[in-house]
């Protein structure tokens, strides 16, 4: 159509302007960056999925500690928090008793000396303490 402007009639073939150079340059800087998003994106996607892998494990793990590994973990709580003054951090230890879930930013149900992320998680740990008595 650039070329030969008059050869055909290119409004009853409803055929678009024609593509100058700059507008093919433009269309290919849109993709590049379109790419680029794209990628960045799925970083972050990647990232995110890691970072709930490894929460997914954590609680595992801490759901299958024993009562006793529990309670240690609790008095190392309790010792990270005496630590606060000095600004040393510690892992994420406020966790449920029975499940593992992360208490931080949660408001948890306390039972005797334990701390649950629900009130299903509580009531599954007494009825699992009545079981035993």
């Amino acid at each position: 159509m650039v070329d030969h402007p008059d050869k055909y009639d290119y409004s009853r073939a409803k055929v678009p302007g024609p593509l100058t150079q700059e507008m093919e340059a433009k269309k290919l800087e849109k993709k590049r960056a379109q790419k680029a998003q794209r990628k960045q994106r799925e970083q972050a996607q990647r990232e995110e999925r890691q970072r709930w892998e490894q929460e997914q494990q954590e609680k595992q793990r801490f759901a299958a500690l024993s009562d006793r590994e529990k309670r240690a973990l609790a008095a190392e709580r309790r010792f990270a928090a005496q630590l606060q003054d000095t600004g040393t951090t510690l892992s994420n230890i406020s966790r449920c008793w029975h499940c593992g879930e992360s208490l931080l930013g949660r408001i948890p149900f306390h039972y005797l000396d334990f701390s649950f992320c629900s009130t299903a998680c509580l009531q599954t740990h007494r009825r699992a303490q009545a079981g035993h008595t």
